[in-house]
């Protein structure tokens, strides 16, 4: 049974049971009883403002106990901890042993010492770095059941997005002492962790540059101030407040917006850009004015009609289509016709992926007569039955004003139509997302 790990809220209680037996209680040197124990644990989940600025992309993470995970549980009146072990609808310690006096019982989860680095970045991973801790309202020598315990999330989870494939994703963690973070140690009778920091520099997450765009977990300190940041660039910096513990933030590898010059008949302009997708093109945010044939849309480098910065998608880069049943890629983008004067003039792209779903882009309809329009890609589509060169196109028809289709077809290479370009560089980093 895997740990169940989602974005809602849960509050619940922690509950430790002790036998209630008299008869087998033995008086140790330590002030403690000899008698096992069972615990019966639940999450109390805590909900509140995020400290980075993460544009509606955070929330809570739900966190359920699964079989054999453990809770480690100690008192101020001895110096060592006991494990106890979930099994079914309990956990259960024959070590553990009710206390002669009252005393203070402090309950930690996974352990009282966690290691932060070079995390998986899966939500099993981070359900079992997933730190809790707790204390009981009122000391008590645990002999009268239930002992309970209250256990709260003590960290927060970074929603890692890899944007793309080839740039770097290693995350480190800095603390306000310009340290690095590399785990968390529980504080000894006290309900919560210290971070355990490093000169060295080591990562909380890593991921190979070539390949792997995708969305990663990794558990970080709450209640610190702490950066982010991926290889050398920062990524973002919390308030001195720290994360909320119980939450997560979404954080995207590189930025998903900015800027590049096109060069465009002699002249330096400047064009924005916007990535839709996760491992998506970065895409211009406007058209080459004139249409072109596929030939001078397939020039690349300095012959490229915007210069060496820019050049025609391919058709796989023009992922708006599900060529099976020619209905437009949900999973990657929402599309919506824009209606002007009662007639649709333009195709609205918004993304709909953690890290995306403020980044929009349009594409202007270039067909009068079909309310559509054709868009080059730069790949060669081979020639038809008469010899004529053809090249593939990214197809759009209205049928209403709710509804269209998005399709490819090859069309021959010497008729114009429109073309909107996408960045030639592979990746892009924090702080470089404006360059000429």
């Amino acid at each position: 049974m895997k740990k169940i790990l989602s974005f809602v809220l849960a509050a619940v209680a922690i509950v430790f049971t002790a036998c209630s037996n008299d008869e087998n209680i033995e008086t140790s040197d330590n002030g403690q009883n000899n008698k096992g124990m069972v615990l019966v644990a639940t999450v109390s989940q805590q909900d509140s403002r995020a400290a980075i600025d993460a544009n509606a992309t955070f929330g809570t993470w739900n966190f359920t106990f699964t079989d054999n995970d453990n809770v480690v549980v100690g008192n101020n009146n001895i110096d060592n901890y006991y494990t106890f072990t979930k099994s079914g609808e309990t956990f259960s310690s024959t070590e553990a042993k009710v206390t002669s006096s009252a005393a203070d019982w402090y309950a930690y989860y996974p352990a009282t010492d966690i290691n932060l680095t070079n995390q998986e970045g899966t939500t099993e991973s981070a359900a079992k770095l997933y730190a809790l801790a707790g204390k009981t309202a009122e000391a008590t020598t645990g002999s009268t059941p239930p002992l309970k315990i209250s256990m709260y999330a003590k960290v927060a989870v970074l929603r890692i997005v890899k944007v793309d494939n080839y740039g770097p994703c290693d995350i480190y963690l800095k603390t306000a002492n310009d340290k690095y973070v590399s785990g968390l140690k529980a504080k000894k009778n006290e309900a919560g962790y210290d971070v355990v920091e490093s000169d060295n520099k080591v990562p909380v997450f890593h991921k190979d540059s070539n390949g792997n765009a995708g969305i990663y977990y990794v558990i970080v300190p709450a209640g610190v101030k702490i950066s982010v940041y991926n290889s050398d660039k920062l990524i973002k910096t919390t308030k001195a407040p720290g994360l909320k513990a119980g939450q997560y933030y979404t954080l995207t590898s590189g930025p998903t917006t900015g800027t590049a010059e096109a060069t465009i008949n002699g002249a330096t302009k400047t064009i924005s850009w916007v990535q839709l997708w996760i491992g998506g093109p970065r895409i211009a945010t406007e058209n080459v004015a004139e249409k072109m044939n596929w030939t001078e849309a397939a020039k690349t480098g300095n012959e490229y009609v915007w210069g060496k910065n820019w050049r025609t998608p391919t058709k796989d880069e023009m992922d708006f289509v599900d060529e099976d049943d020619y209905s437009t890629k949900t999973e990657n983008v929402e599309v919506d016709n824009v209606i002007e004067n009662g007639v649709v003039t333009k195709f609205k792209y918004k993304g709909v992926q953690p890290g995306y779903t403020k980044n929009i882009m349009y594409l202007p309809s270039t067909d009068p007569k079909s309310s559509g329009g054709v868009y080059w890609s730069s790949t060669d589509a081979g020639h038809d039955k008469d010899g004529h060169e053809l090249g593939w196109c990214l197809n759009m028809i209205v049928y209403d004003k709710n509804s269209h289709s998005h399709y490819f077809l090859s069309h021959k290479k010497d008729v114009s139509y429109a073309v909107r370009p996408v960045l030639t560089k592979e990746t892009v980093l924090w702080g470089e997302e404006d360059f000429k």
